[in-house]
Formats: C-alpha cells, structure tokens, sequence
C-alpha cells in the first residue's frame, strides 16, 4: 500500500491532544529534545502549556518566540488561520529559524477536528502543510475515568492515528491491559503504545497518519472469520457512546462521485462522524484509500492493493449511530 509520498514538499505536522493532565507537555518536551524534532516549530494555545522553563526562552516579538534548542514556538493568539500564514511567510523571509515540521499541541478540552479542518481546506495552508499525524495522549493513571464522564477524553481517542498511554510507573499492569483494551475498541485505527514521562521514540510519531491504513477492516475482517461468517451491509457495535458502523459499497464509482457521497454523508450527520475509513476500487480501475473527519474529506490516496475481500468497505466510528448510510451504500 502507499501513504503519502516522502517527496511531498510540504511540511508535515503533528497534532498533540489529550485530555488535561494526561501528559501532553511532558512529551512535547521529550520531542524536543530528539533530533528529528530539533528543528520544529510548535503552535500552542497558550504559552503556559508548553511547560518549557522561560529561562530557556527568548521573545522575538508578540506571537513567535525562539528556544535555545533552535525551535520556533508560536503562541496561538487569534485567528488560527493567520498565526499559521504569519509563521510561513516569517519562515519564507528568514525572520524565523528555518524548521522543518510544525507540532500543534491542542489545550485539554479541545477536538481537533476544527483545527484538522483548517490546514486541510485553508487554500494557503493545504499547499503549504499536511497532516503527518493526530496523536492522542490517554492518562494511564486516570484515562478510564475521563472516558466513564468526559465526551472530549473519547473524542480524542475517536480522532487518533496514535495513542500513547503516560503514566504507566503510576498504573498496575492489570488496569493498563483493560485501558488499552478499551481504547482498542474505541478505536482500532490507531495504535496503541505505553509511554513513561513523555519518552518515546519519534518513529513512533512521525508518519502515524496514514490513510491507506486498513487497521479497522482487517479487524472486522478477522473477526467475522473467527465467527464463521460474512458481516451484512451494515454491521454495527458500541461502547463509551461510540458505534461502530461498517458499510458496503457499491463498486465501481467514480472517485469524485464517491467523495462528494461522503462529504454530503459527513454533512448531514453534522459533526458526529469521528474517523471514516474505507477502500474503493474505482471507474478509473483504481484502487483508493477513502478518509474523513467530522465534517472534512481528505484526498483520497492511491493503493497499491489489499485482500480482495476488504475492497469497497467503509468503517465509521461515531458519537451515535449515523444516519442516511444509504447515501454510501445505494448505487449512483
């Protein structure tokens, strides 16, 4: 399967979230400290989030500030949209450090769907950017309880091409296996993987953000083989208020028709869509990787192949069961 190219030219970033306390920070200055993020700059939405000594900092003027370690740190103020133009054309004229990739650290109570949305239908963002990973931070120690009572905690987890759980010195090997358990079933998506005081490697960061990823498929594929038989066109579970939906579509479409299915379909459920994954094989003969969030379509992305039987299969995870699913399942 392919991912996006390595000779994309855009710079690729990285959105941190995670319920408060869960340990964003702490692995935000981990990162800073491997080389492969040396060179980052990082949007906050508010300075005091990044937890970085100010000894360490040097205001250059009132939105960008430079650490010592060379990174750019900006901190978010008004419009999200001109804090990320004011940055690239600093970058462009060299009134910044030249860097290399962009980390958005998101406060606590946020969804970053809003900010996904933006660098994917900003004209100047999208031809500048692209998204190279949502990774979510879960408290080891007090992530069941934020998803037993807070929505924003599973929508973090809904969003995630990676989970890291922190805090694992300070949680039993029993209730780690059942969180991540948890997390797995509320989204087979992404990865899971144990973290402690923010060290991980970056490999485990970079690139996380895949759609052509077939993680969910090939869980409900393997699932219904161990169960002795073939799931019908619209299979679905839940739990933590999340559903699980997987839809069979109709072969054979063209790629624009069916993204334009989809936008409507994420449209009319009006935000409650979390992930939308599927595989599509084409008029054109193609085979394509579809992806959406909340309200907003990715490009699809070209595959090289997959199994037969999970071609032309989407899977959704939402808040509640979705609505007007024949608008991917009818024929065109």
């Amino acid at each position: 399967m392919t991912a996006l190219p390595a000779s994309d030219p855009r710079l690729p970033i990285t959105l941190i979230t995670g319920f408060l306390g869960a340990g964003k920070s702490t692995l935000l200055n981990a990162l800073l400290g491997h080389h492969d993020f040396a060179d980052a700059a990082v949007l906050v939405n508010e300075f005091g989030d990044v937890g970085i000594d100010a000894a360490l900092v040097r205001a250059v003027d009132g939105a960008v500030i430079t650490l010592s370690t060379g990174c750019v740190c900006c901190a978010m103020r008004g419009e999200l949209i001109t804090a990320l133009k004011d940055l690239h054309f600093k970058r462009v004229r060299g009134q910044v450090p030249e860097f290399s990739r962009l980390v958005v650290e998101t406060s606590g109570l946020a969804d970053p769907a809003p900010i996904l949305a933006t660098f994917l239908n900003e004209p100047v963002l999208a031809s500048v950017y692209r998204i190279d990973g949502i990774v979510t931070v879960v408290d080891g120690e007090h992530g069941a309880a934020h998803l037993d009572t807070r929505n924003e905690a599973r929508v973090q987890v809904g969003v995630a091409d990676r989970l890291l759980i922190s805090k694992v010195d300070r949680t039993s090997e029993s209730d780690l296996t059942a969180l991540r358990e948890r997390l797995e079933h509320l989204n087979p998506f992404a990865e899971t993987v144990l973290m402690r005081h923010g060290d991980i490697a970056p490999k485990q960061i970079i690139g996380c953000f895949d759609p052509s990823r077939t993680t969910m498929l090939t869980h409900h594929h393997e699932h219904e083989h161990e169960h002795g038989h073939h799931h019908p066109p619209h299979l679905a579970d839940h739990r933590d208020g999340m559903h699980t939906t997987v839809l069979d579509i109709v072969p054979g479409q063209s790629r624009a028709g069916l993204e334009s299915r989809i936008r409507l379909f994420l449209t009319l459920n009006n935000g409650r869509i979390l992930r939308l994954k599927g595989i599509a094989r084409c008029a054109d003969g193609g085979l394509w990787a579809l992806h959406g969030v909340r309200h907003v379509v990715y490009p699809a992305q070209a595959l090289d192949r997959c199994p037969a039987d999970l071609e032309n299969r989407i899977v959704i995870i939402a808040e509640s069961p979705p609505d007007e699913t024949a608008i991917l399942t009818s024929a065109p």
